[in-house]
């Protein structure tokens, strides 16, 4: 079936890429399509630890006026996102720059278990995947919602770490190999988004 063969075709980049050994880590293409089908959470668990993301979420928690300097970089780069999720989905994300816990409100924190209740089962791996490379449900839903692109992500991501690193130096090639692992989770995430989402009802069902 069509259904069955683009399934088939998504994955097998990394089969082909394979040599004596198959190593999964190389192929986060191939391990979101295993989740969704072996779906040994429930999607209801799986959305529920996105939202524990979205209550300690990087973007809502700023440096505060004793480094201007890293405050003004979030702010450049997170605002336009925070600003964005606010307005698609109608919430108020509550932003600080105190330390301890923000709560963010009910209201936020219902309607996006809404939204995200609706994925398409194998959409919703993809969404958690995301979120917890990314270590940001804001970050996540920006990509796979409103388009900022997986280059972008990884930036809002890391912005805090870069930060870091300019100031202090890296583990030599540490950093880099991250960022690699990283490009190639989310970037399998986006395809198999778009992939669900250019479906049919006939075909979403199928691959239900």
């Amino acid at each position: 079936k069509q259904w069955y063969q683009r399934r088939v075709a998504i994955t097998a980049g990394e089969w082909d890429s394979q040599r004596k050994n198959i190593i999964f880590a190389l192929m986060p293409l191939t391990y979101l399509c295993f989740k969704a089908t072996d779906q040994p959470i429930e999607n209801n668990e799986l959305v529920e630890h996105m939202l524990e993301f979205l209550r300690t979420d990087t973007v809502c928690y700023r440096a505060g006026p004793e480094d201007e300097q890293l405050q003004s970089m979030e702010n450049n780069r997170w605002n336009p996102l925070t600003d964005w999720f606010s307005e698609h989905f109608h919430v108020h994300l509550a932003l600080t720059t105190d330390i301890t816990l923000t709560p963010q409100p009910e209201q936020t924190i219902s309607s996006l278990r809404t939204h995200l209740l609706k994925q398409h089962p194998w959409a919703l791996p993809a969404y958690h995947h995301s979120t917890t490379s990314l270590k940001s449900l804001v970050i996540a839903m920006a990509m796979l919602d409103g388009g900022l692109s997986a280059e972008e992500a990884i930036a809002c991501s890391y912005l805090e770490s870069d930060y870091q690193i300019d100031r202090w130096g890296e583990v030599e090639w540490q950093h880099t190999l991250d960022k690699a692992r990283l490009s190639a989770d989310v970037a399998a995430a986006v395809l198999l988004v778009n992939e669900v989402r250019s479906m049919s009802g006939d075909q979403l069902q199928a691959w239900s």
